[in-house]
């Protein structure tokens, strides 16, 4: 009689199910079958089946597990115990898929063996080929040979052996990692880059891949050894472990080189801590920590070194002493309930150098403040505080305002439910202290109102906005010929209509809108002029405040003449996103102004400059916004504001320009005239190059400002970008810089951004 028994599944595939107890001759065997290990319970189930085949009388009897095979032959031998699966043989156990040319399971021993073309499909995308596998039953320890695998991000590893103990460590020796596709013409030309390592180990906890005597090669050749490597799996956000690198060059610094290491402490805390070390300067301590809590955020980012640095002193360069310079910069948010939350920013830095130097901001005036804020509805309320320091060399304002605090608080009724319209009240406060001068200032202020939108029959959109403000002043610190105490009453009564006519066509819409408006408001005289203009001065007529009831920015100044004020826009729009729209406008005071507005903000005049915009839109080509103002009275050019972005084939053209006359009260007196563009060349699909400039044409500092040239590739599994720049002028010290950088991303271990 034999002692085998074969089952021919050639043809169909078989679907059946296994249980975790079964009988073979007499002998009760237990099997703990788990979802999750596919080749093992599909080959504890094989002697079932032989057994079943001769013995209808094995019946189930307790929790099935369905499981799909295909085979050619499935035998089970007795004597030997070991169930064989052969021929193509293909086991489908939920998401997982097992191929070989024969699998075996020995009772005995309890080892499950795969020979001969074996595959393994993952749930998640993992495909894994191997000569052969064996496996302990649960498959917590096994040995494979000659493994390859094909990693469901692309990447691809290969090991003449690996080694697999418990569940959590996977060991891989004489292997090699990479993340590059191969080459379609020649897979196996090397690719762009791979790490070779004497052994590699997966953990499988810490989702980490460690690598022993690594080296990384690049197109096959031997580029950089390190007897230890680590990075992430992949298959987490965040982890522990080195940021990209970036190089650098400076004719200040020298060359240099940044590096950081990432720490994930913790899902609601991580911190990074790095270095700059330049070849011509001490070395740059960088760090940054962030905090999150149940209902509150925090972050901070410092750095700190000991260094020279260089400054200008009556136009003369001079080299300073060394000394200890920093910055430290940091925000926080807490959410105390539903309405109210509180804050903080911070920003600040050693010397007005420092920041620049080391690229830290490009900010004129840093600023900190603390604050609380409230929302309930359409009200909101606040209150800060805001300590300025100006790092700015030249036209620097030394003496920078502590406010103390600030306090706004706005109100809204219901629309539409108040005489047909809504109410408002706003209330505001402040404190501000000069500490250089010692000059006090306190301000409280009201404004009540009513607003009313109504549209006619025939499409004529009024609106009417009336309002009562009050001011109150206190100053201390002030001339004894100038009161301490100030108040004004600013009533204003603002109507507004606009007309929109639309003509429809078959692809598009044009629409032509005329808008006029008639504002009404008190002459106070002289009530105003002893109130320091602390918030008021930088009023410019513009097309977003043209129609405003009061154009002045801040509360130190009130626009009391009645105007009117005239304006058209026409537009054509299409269904496909593209638009091309100008705006022309104008405002006429009804009374002289008595030297209200200073010259240059194009309301200095009782008919203002004309001002308008001209918009652009053909997606994805063009984007073109201009704005512009003309002389009131002989049309001379006064401002320029043009942005544009231009796309076409592999070309994309950037381009800002501005100038604006000079500005008389201001820091700002004279012309200026400005053009920054930057241009993208798409070279090939991976290859990219990309120039830009800053031009100045200002009578005082005409010429070259800044240049760069760079050059991009990004490939399948590395970026590369170069930046050279050169600066023609430090605003630190008047000086010229030249700086070069190079930023290098490797898919799965570096990352990097684009830096335009």
């Amino acid at each position: 009689m034999s002692n085998s028994t074969t089952l021919n599944v050639r043809y169909s595939a078989v679907s059946f199910m296994f249980f975790d107890k079964f009988k073979i001759n007499g002998f009760s065997r237990t099997r703990t079958l788990s979802a999750g290990l596919l080749a093992t319970t599909l080959l504890v189930s094989a002697p079932y089946l032989a057994k079943a085949a001769v013995d209808p009388a094995i019946a189930p009897q307790e929790e099935k597990i369905p499981v799909d095979m295909n085979a050619g032959t499935l035998i089970y031998d007795e004597k030997k115990q070991l169930v064989t699966a052969s021929e193509d043989v293909e086991f489908i156990y939920g998401d997982r898929i097992l191929r070989a040319q024969t699998v075996t399971y020995d009772l005995e021993t309890e080892i499950v063996e795969a020979v001969g073309e074996v595959v393994i499909l993952e749930p998640n995308g993992d495909v894994h080929f191997a000569e052969s596998i064996e496996l302990s039953r649960d498959l917590g320890d096994g040995f494979v040979k000659k493994l390859r695998s094909v990693l469901s991000d692309g990447s691809r590893v290969k090991a003449s052996e690996g080694q697999r103990i418990g569940a959590r460590e996977t060991i891989m020796r004489k292997a090699v990692y990479t993340a590059c596709e191969p080459c379609k013409k020649n897979p196996e030309k090397a690719p762009v880059w791979q790490i070779k390592a004497r052994e590699v180990v997966h953990d499988n906890v810490d989702k980490s891949i460690v690598y022993d005597d690594a080296t990384f090669e690049v197109y096959g050749t031997p580029v950089l050894y390190t007897p230890y490597f680590r990075h992430s799996d992949g298959t987490v956000d965040r982890q522990s472990g080195w940021l990209a690198p970036s190089l650098s060059f400076s004719s200040e610094q020298g060359f240099g080189v940044e590096n950081s290491y990432y720490f994930d402490i913790a899902p609601d805390l991580d911190a990074t801590l790095g270095a700059r070390v330049f070849a011509q300067q001490n070395p740059l301590l960088l760090g940054e920590v962030r905090k999150r809590f149940d209902k509150a955020a925090v972050e901070f980012q410092g750095g700190i070194t000991y260094a020279e640095r260089d400054d200008s002193v009556g136009g003369v360069t001079v080299r300073t002493d060394k000394e200890v310079r920093g910055h430290l910069f940091g925000e926080g948010l807490l959410e105390i309930n539903e309405k109210w939350r509180t804050g903080f920013d911070v920003e600040t830095v050693t010397d007005d150098q420092y920041a620049r130097e080391y690229d830290i901001t490009s900010d004129d005036v840093l600023e900190n403040q603390l604050y609380a804020e409230r929302f309930s509805g359409r009200d909101y309320a606040a209150i800060r505080s805001f300590y300025y320091q100006d790092v700015r060399v030249s036209e620097r304002q030394r003496d920078q305002p502590l406010i103390l605090p600030e306090i706004e608080a706005s109100f809204y009724g219901e629309p539409n439910q108040f005489f047909g319209g809504q109410w408002q009240a706003n209330f505001s406060g402040l404190g501000l202290n000069r500490l250089e001068n010692g000059q006090e200032t306190y301000r409280l202020s009201s404004d009540l109102g009513w607003y009313k939108r109504a549209v006619m029959p025939i499409g004529l959109v009024n609106t009417v906005d009336l309002n009562a403000r009050t001011d109150v002043f206190y100053f201390d610190g002030r001339s004894a010929d100038l009161d301490d105490n100030q108040a004004r009453f600013f009533p204003t009564a603002h109507f507004e209509s606009r007309y929109p006519l639309a003509r429809q066509f078959e692809k598009s819409q044009m629409v032509i809108e005329p808008k006029v408006s008639l504002t009404l408001a008190p002459n106070l005289g002289d009530d105003s002029v002893d109130i320091p203009n602390e918030d008021s001065q930088d009023v410019q007529i513009d097309t977003v405040n043209l129609y405003n009831a009061n154009r002045f920015p801040g509360y130190d100044r009130v626009e009391d003449i009645s105007r009117f004020t005239y304006g058209v826009r026409t537009g054509i729009y299409d269904f496909k996103n593209n638009e091309a729209e100008i705006f022309l406008g104008q405002s006429l005071r009804l009374e002289e102004d008595g030297g209200l507005f200073s010259e240059g903000s194009g309301l200095e005049d009782n008919v203002s400059d004309i001002v308008g915009e001209v918009k652009a839109k053909f997606t994805p080509y063009v984007d073109l916004n201009y704005r512009f103002q003309f002389d009131g009275k002989d049309f001379s050019s006064k401002r320029h504001e043009v942005s544009s972005i231009f796309k076409g084939g592999p070309i994309t053209l950037n381009t800002n320009y501005l100038y604006a006359s000079a500005f008389n009260t201001t820091d700002i007196p004279d012309d200026r005239e400005q053009v920054n563009s930057t241009l993208k060349l798409q070279l090939t699909p991976q290859w990219a190059a990309r120039t830009g400039a800053v031009y100045d044409f200002s009578s005082r500092n005409e010429g070259l400002r800044r240049a760069q040239i760079g050059l991009d590739y990004t490939g399948q599994c590395v970026d590369v970008q170069t930046i050279m720049q050169r600066n023609f002028t430090q605003e630190r010290t008047g000086e010229n810089s030249t700086e070069f950088f190079v930023r290098l991303g490797l898919k799965n271990i570096i990352d990097i951004q684009d830096q335009q």
